[in-house]
């Protein structure tokens, strides 16, 4: 592929961003899914070395002047401009914050999320409490370098997740998401009080565990270039151009956390699997903003996996691998409504459907106030409650099923957790577009997803890479917006639902 002669110039650098990347990448894969208690820290440690010499790489001065002239280059391509503009942000970063600095905040993060694994179990927040307070201290501080005219401090790190965000523009639409599902809520309660659902028998990890590869084969995933294995907080990781992991957990008492983070992981990995190759060509394959990587998630999760017409295939599977206790589950109908359940709960990544959104709006509301200051560590368990309460109508029993059940605040990752309500947003968009060119019911129901894989490796994400705005006008040839998930809400949970069964 042909090159403008200043990105060429910046080749040797890209080389040691991918290499950085990929080296993070498989520590912390190992950290997370099978590294012993003893040797947490060390690898802590190993991965703050490597982000240190990523860091003094964007100090330095022949790559700084590289990244510029490209630029500035008006023969650069579309992509070169646009990966150009991306590693900027750090530099600009870094040219505010002192490097020791800037190590001593990745510090404070990789120390606060290894020691929330040791005290999240018992919910031990108090012992937890002052790694967490170094955190939220780092994550200000980096608040104020970032911040531009015009903008809260929490709007700065926002915007490293959803580029061009801003906290009305968040709040407008998920005021309107908030309104519309407390309303939908007590329909849904009405139908499901009609309907008879099975106790969940136990499963066994085997018998998962192949669940989790039968489900993997369905979408497409490719096992060649990828692995699946079990973490405390479920992740997938786009570690190299082939190689795509994931990672699950299993419930022994409900099948069901397996099956939707399997599809859920599993959604993320197709993106990775799926880019053109003109995106590797020029370093810009871990360059999606997160709502678009958390759209691809919950597509695959919800959208498809909780459809009515994928069901009668999510059911032979479920029957194949996880035995005779499911054999008479009322027919397909029994397991749908199953999948479907709307049970307002403690945690976020078991959510419903339907009231999923809530989790996320509740943490987008705690992690406002806290970089912008109205709210102190240890006030957020006792906020954290109250909301739960009043939102969901649930109690908090314990901190570890709390505010400490997410592994994001841990690191500093402040901004990230609205990218999750987003993709629900943007999917329902993208569902109303693949269906001018797709009978996705008619595809689902012959269980067929590769028509599916296709039209997003042909129509998103070759555009992957854009700032969120510009992606979905692209995708959808709409701007964002709440009505299209609403309007799907109400047609899968409200009162007229029964009549599609």
């Amino acid at each position: 592929m042909n090159h403008s002669k200043s990105f060429e110039a910046l080749l040797p650098f890209l080389k040691k961003i991918r290499r950085y990347g990929h080296e993070i990448s498989l520590i912390n894969y190992d950290l997370e899914t099978c590294a012993p208690e003893k040797a947490l820290e060390e690898e802590g440690n190993l991965i703050n070395q490597i982000q240190a010499e990523y860091a003094a790489l964007f100090v330095e001065k022949e790559f700084k002047k590289a990244l510029k002239n490209l630029l500035k280059d008006k023969k650069a391509n579309e992509y070169e401009h646009r990966l150009g503009e991306i590693l900027y942000k750090q530099v600009e970063l870094l040219e505010k914050m002192p490097l020791e600095e800037y190590n001593k905040a990745n510090e404070a993060f990789t120390t606060s999320n290894v020691m929330w694994r040791k005290y999240k179990a018992s919910g031990d927040y108090e012992s937890w409490l002052p790694y967490f307070e170094e955190t939220i201290k780092w994550s200000k501080k980096i608040a104020q370098y970032k911040q531009k005219k015009g903008q809260t401090p929490y709007e700065a790190l926002l915007n490293d997740y959803e580029e061009g965000a801003s906290e009305a523009s968040i709040d407008a639409v998920f005021t309107e998401l908030k309104e519309a599902i407390v309303a939908l809520l007590p329909e849904v309660n009405e139908r499901q009080s009609n309907y008879h659902y099975h106790a969940l028998p136990p499963v066994g990890y085997s018998n998962q565990l192949a669940l989790s590869y039968d489900l993997l084969k369905l979408i497409k995933y490719d096992l060649k270039g990828g692995a699946i294995r079990t973490s405390t907080h479920p992740f997938s990781d786009d570690i190299a151009r082939h190689d795509a992991r994931l990672t699950t957990k299993y419930d022994f008492y409900d099948f069901r956390s397996n099956l939707f983070t399997t599809l859920h992981e599993g959604g993320h990995c197709m993106e990775f699997q799926n880019k053109p190759e003109e995106q590797y060509e020029h370093f810009l394959e871990r360059s999606f903003a997160y709502s678009i990587a958390e759209t691809h998630s919950r597509f695959y999760e919800n959208i498809l996996g909780k459809s009515i017409e994928l069901s009668p295939k999510l059911y032979e599977l479920v029957r194949k691998d996880l035995g005779s206790a499911f054999e008479h589950w009322d027919g397909e109908w029994g397991f749908y409504h199953a999948l479907t359940k709307v049970e307002p709960g403690l945690i976020r990544c078991e959510a419903d459907e339907l009231t999923y959104s809530l989790h996320i709006i509740i943490r987008y509301e705690i992690e406002k106030d806290i970089i912008n200051g109205k709210l102190e560590a240890k006030d957020i368990p006792a906020v954290w409650n109250q909301k739960y309460k009043d939102y969901l109508g649930v109690d908090v029993p314990n901190n570890g099923v709390g505010c400490m059940q997410d592994t994001h605040w841990t690191a500093g990752s402040f901004g990230y957790f609205p990218t999750y309500a987003l993709g629900n947003l943007y999917g329902a968009m993208i569902l109303e577009k693949m269906k001018e060119t797709l009978d996705v019911p008619a595809l689902l129901k012959e269980g067929n997803l590769e028509p599916i894989r296709e039209w997003f490796a042909t129509n998103d994400f070759p555009f992957d890479h854009l700032k969120p705005k510009d992606w979905i006008m692209k995708v959808a040839g709409k701007e964002l917006s709440a009505t299209p998930f609403i309007e799907y809400l109400k047609a899968k949970y409200g009162k007229d639902a029964d009549n599609k069964e």
